[in-house]
């Protein structure tokens, strides 16, 4: 067979296995969004989906941007669905898209295999990525992760190819990328001084100059002045591409640095969420997951600015805000270092753990609903490994792994600072999936030459990697998930069922707050009163500045006939010091008002 021929087979088989992949990724797709068509949870939108849901439809009604400095991660992504939502309101129709998105993500994820550690890497690469569960899954949440995912990778193949080719447009066009995924996650911007350096070094690298200006060329040579010139030709040119690469992904987020600029006075880059969610990280007692203080459950941007406002007798800009609570995280690590210290390194082993930490959905509730999750195989559990392994083989065969280890390194520590969850960790998996293409090809490489001494080697390394990430460390129960699905259930009337949610919630976790606040509601539209009284008040007593349950077991003690109690409740909301949010305030006026205007009346009745 000729070479030619040869080739020819060689690309076929490509092709052929690329597209299998690619068939099997939206089969998977499918069925997955087949299985949990239906449910209650994903006929509602809860948490994040539901605040970019309720952006998007602003936009559709002409407030274009929002009247304060973004707050939540994502800038984009309501323009996105309200897109979809200018055709139609399915969400459905959303969850395809992205369905698809992440089915080209598997493409992309070859070529990246392919790119730098070999063919047959990418190829595994891409049939790991098909089967990815948790890749699946988020794809079916009404989330920007699948959209943000793809720009990375994009940004990735395209550093590869401008070093490659010199090409400054390719750079330009990786820091575009870079630039769009950051506005998904700004913590991504991390990346862009580390990617630019590398394509300096890289770019470098290729042409026979290191950094120092030595060329690994003979430097006796005759012409030592061309030589020279070359040099810094190739330094320059070098530097270029790096710097074209930083200033695209600038000026990518520019306009919402522009939003952020005028709405608030501050220098914003992206969204003013990164001080509160530093401090979530960052604080007594913070377990390195997003766990909030309860006076700030309902509306994290409101609360935050309401008590760092509180705290420092002023209003504050969305910048101060931020400032303000930077400033009480890295308080934190100054004063308690040891401390500090401990949560970094819990932090460093909850990034590496197996358990999806849920932020939204649960990831393991919702496998009951789907068995398409069940797969064991496509989890970071057996990828994390074998990813690790993969790099550490692929840097001892002198492999391209540079990039992948620049961007790895660099993800992993803008992630420390704040907390851990699995759709936070995301962005690593498509570096790992690589990484575990080429230590399945080495693997069997290994076996078929019969090198025994490297394959008990990486069989040991192995070995003790799944350990590691195979340790138990942290345990999340239905609780959360029964308490969303309850008040979901409830939005939708079916009142019998939620209460039914919030008590199995309340049997995991009678200490769920935001359980026994929504038991209290579901009572109290049963008429079961006392029932209903009997959880809020628990939920005041162990956080007494819940307004909102003090609200509530005001409507259920109304209700009982114990006017006197239910004033004593509202009493808590009108004489709060500091003072409740003013909408809380309101509605308990507006409570009292009528009680005194119904027993006023009762009393006129009764003369």
């Amino acid at each position: 067979m000729s070479m030619e021929n040869a080739q020819d087979d060689g690309r076929n088989r490509e092709r052929f296995a690329l597209a299998a992949a690619f068939l099997l990724a939206l089969v998977l797709r499918a069925l997955y969004l087949f299985q949990i068509h239906g449910h209650p949870l994903f006929s509602a939108l809860t948490g994040d989906p539901a605040t970019y849901y309720a952006r998007a439809l602003g936009i559709l009604s002409g407030a274009i941007v929002p009247d304060h400095a973004f707050f939540h991660s994502c800038p984009f992504y309501p323009y996105v669905l309200a897109g979809f939502a200018h055709v139609t309101s399915s969400m459905d129709a959303v969850r395809a898209a992205q369905a698809l998105v992440g089915a080209v993500s598997v493409i992309l994820i070859f070529k990246l295999g392919k790119l730098t550690l070999g063919r047959s890497s990418g190829i595994i690469a891409a049939f790991l990525a098909a089967i990815y569960v948790p890749f699946i899954f988020f794809e079916g949440e009404l989330l920007e992760i699948s959209l943000v995912l793809a720009f990375l990778e994009g940004t990735l193949i395209l550093l590869v190819l401008a070093r490659k080719r010199s090409s400054r447009w390719l750079a330009a066009l990786a820091g575009v990328l870079l630039g769009l995924a950051a506005l998904g996650k700004p913590n991504l911007l991390l990346f862009a001084p580390t990617g630019a350096i590398w394509l300096y070094m890289a770019a470098l690298s290729r042409h026979g100059v290191s950094g120092r200006g030595t060329s690994r060329r003979d430097p006796r040579r005759a012409d030592q002045t061309h030589t020279d010139r070359t040099r810094a030709g190739s330094r320059r040119r070098a530097a270029i591409m790096g710097i074209v690469f930083f200033m695209a992904t600038g000026v990518t987020i520019l306009p919402a640095t522009i939003h952020n600029y005028r709405s608030s006075g501050d220098l914003i880059p992206v969204s003013s969420n990164g001080g509160i969610n530093l401090f979530i990280g960052n604080h007594p007692g913070a377990p390195g997951v997003f766990r909030v203080p309860p006076e700030m459950r309902f509306d994290l941007r409101l609360a935050s600015k309401e008590v760092a406002e509180r705290s420092t007798g002023r209003p504050l800009s969305d910048g101060e805000v931020s400032d303000y609570w930077a400033g009480q995280a890295f308080r934190f690590a100054r004063s308690y270092p040891n401390a500090w210290a401990r949560q970094i390194g819990r932090k460093f082993v909850l990034f590496w753990n197996h358990f999806e930490i849920p932020n939204h959905y649960d990831i393991n509730f919702v496998k009951r609903l789907a068995p398409v999750l069940r797969n064991p195989i496509g989890t970071f559990a057996v990828l994390a490994p074998l990813g690790i392994l993969g790099l550490v083989l692929a840097a001892a065969r002198r492999k391209r792994t540079g990039l992948l280890i620049a961007f790895a390194t660099t993800f992993m520590v803008s992630v420390m600072p704040f907390f851990v969850t699995a759709r936070y960790r995301l962005a690593i998996v498509p570096v790992l999936l690589v990484g575990a293409g080429f230590a399945v090809t080495e693997i069997i490489s290994m076996f078929r030459k019969r090198s025994w001494k490297p394959l008990i080697a990486a069989g040991i390394l192995l070995t003790l990697l799944t350990t590691g990430v195979n340790i138990d460390v942290i345990e999340f129960g239905s609780a959360q998930m029964h308490n969303t699905l309850g008040a979901i259930l409830g939005s939708q009337g079916n009142f019998e069922a939620a209460a039914a949610e919030f008590e199995l919630a309340l049997d995991e976790n009678p200490r769920d707050l935001s359980a026994r606040y929504n038991a209290g509601l579901a009572l109290i539209e049963l008429e079961r009163l006392d029932e209903a009284a009997f959880h809020l008040e628990r939920a005041v007593d162990a956080h007494p500045r819940y307004f909102e349950a003090w609200n509530a077991l005001a409507h259920a003690r109304a209700g009982l006939g114990e006017d006197r109690a239910a004033l004593d409740a509202l009493g808590s909301v009108l004489n709060a010091n500091p003072p409740a949010p003013e909408p809380l305030v309101a509605e308990a006026r507006g409570i009292a008002e009528a009680l005194l205007r119904t027993t006023a009346s009762e009393e006129t009745g009764a003369r």
